[in-house]
């Protein structure tokens, strides 16, 4: 199942917050929440991040470094635990990470669903217009057709 759409969700004063529907359905036991990059939580099904700490152990550049992602990765995961409701606890370091006060955003990534922040996340996109879209489409397409072009994987 591919996580599509984005949504708002109220969180309650015990740190609750319901997981939209459309993306409970593809999180089956084992899913972990985890630190994402730009201040984003990320949730990923089992085999993603299976995949995520097996891409990073085979690209680490040294041992150290390896060690230091790993370290950080696996001290900021939970697992994915919801009630009865659909709830998911986001503990006050998930929260601040994410900068999470009364409402966060819920954005699928076809692979992972990403939360964050709803101010900071309307503060980001404020200037995505139709235009800022084109033009950032075709700047990743040309990266792409370029990276296609050398015989290097773009997935």
């Amino acid at each position: 199942m591919a996580f599509l759409g984005s949504y708002r969700h109220q969180i309650d004063g015990k740190g609750r917050i319901a997981v939209p529907a459309q993306f409970r359905r593809g999180l089956p036991p084992g899913s972990v929440i985890a630190h994402g990059l730009e201040a984003r939580l990320v949730i990923r099904p089992p085999e993603e991040w299976a995949a995520l700490e097996r891409d990073y152990r085979l690209t680490a550049e040294t041992p150290e470094e390896e060690r230091k992602f790993l370290r950080t990765m696996y001290a900021s995961a939970r697992e994915v635990e919801l009630d009865s409701q659909g709830r998911l606890l986001l503990d006050a370091g998930h929260r601040s990470w994410a900068h999470i006060k009364e409402r966060a955003f819920f954005v699928g990534l076809g692979s992972s669903v990403e939360v964050i922040g709803e101010e900071v996340w309307d503060e980001e996109y404020a200037s995505m217009d139709q235009k800022a879209f084109t033009t950032l489409s075709d700047r990743v397409t040309a990266r792409a057709a370029a990276a296609r072009a050398a015989g290097q994987p773009t997935a």
